[in-house]
């Protein structure tokens, strides 16, 4: 089973700080974690991630990143999670893209992304054979040409799921409405449902979608035809919580990749996916 997860690349900086940035005011950074500076993010490699942690080797990102220092430590990073990079192209010129996560004391995040390059790419020669002859196709947030090639380009026969992500500048509602339409798999966050819900509101589902609403610590609610339920989830207290959303989605496509048809085992494995992320993390804090 073949799986390639398209969107933005990201090495990520966390930081703790001390109080919330107000312009003319130092704010201190308390905390800045070494497995944290820089991490590897970005949406497709956490699925990616997820989906080799669950049994699904063959996963991998469809992304995009400079020809910098920066670029070693990503595909490093990749290689220690045993994430294939197929699917990446390194852009001359270009810088590797980062974000800079910086957690308030009440545990809100500002976040700060650096996408590296002068124009957004689309998809390369090489990235469109890859995807062409894929299983599934996960389309996570990233450059709007890219994701509509991404559309035009996979097969009838594979499958697509959409994380959800209100972002108007990569993700236009007639591009939404195209994706709501085609996908087998939705997955998004509460925060999101506004968004998705404009999206179909023009879109005709295929027969069979499977949507799937997280509800953060409280677990995720799921729809498919007249079927619907909520799973509760075991909540992890944790201050980063960062890729739990695409965790979740990255251990569903995993069931759903190894033939798993009952829906709320296919949510488990998307809480388990997710509470495996932030044990990590709480493991580092503590």
């Amino acid at each position: 089973m073949r799986i390639a997860i398209t969107g933005y690349a990201s090495l990520d900086h966390v930081a703790t700080l001390d109080g919330v940035p107000r312009p003319g005011r130092t704010t201190t950074i308390l905390g800045r974690p070494d497995n944290a500076w820089p991490r590897l993010g970005g949406s497709p490699s956490y699925v990616a991630a997820a989906l080799v942690a669950s049994g699904v080797p063959e996963a991998f990102p469809v992304s995009w990143i400079g020809d910098d220092s920066a670029a070693g430590a990503y595909l490093t990073q990749l290689t220690e999670k045993r994430i294939p990079h197929d699917g990446i192209v390194v852009v001359p010129g270009a810088r590797t893209p980062i974000a800079i996560l910086a957690y308030e004391p009440d545990g809100g995040c500002i976040c700060l992304y650096d996408p590296g390059m002068s124009t957004e790419p689309t998809l390369s020669d090489l990235q469109r054979e890859l995807i062409a002859k894929v299983d599934w196709v996960c389309v996570t947030i990233g450059p709007q040409d890219a994701t509509a090639a991404v559309l035009e380009t996979i097969g009838p026969a594979a499958r697509l799921a959409w994380v959800v992500k209100h972002d108007p500048r990569a993700m236009p509602v007639p591009l939404a409405a195209r994706l709501a339409a085609r996908a087998d798999l939705i997955c998004c966050s509460q925060a999101e449902s506004a968004f998705l819900e404009e999206a179909l509101a023009s879109a005709a589902p295929r027969q069979g979608q499977i949507r799937i609403e997280t509800h953060g610590r409280a677990g995720a609610a799921f729809t498919c035809g007249e079927a619907n339920g909520f799973v509760a989830a075991s909540p992890v207290c944790v201050s980063d919580p960062t890729g739990a959303g695409d965790s979740f989605a990255g251990g569903v496509l995993a069931a759903l990749a190894k033939g798993e048809t009952d829906l709320a085992s296919i949510v488990e494995a998307g809480h388990h996916a997710a509470v495996a992320l932030l044990a990590t993390r709480r493991k580092h804090e503590s």
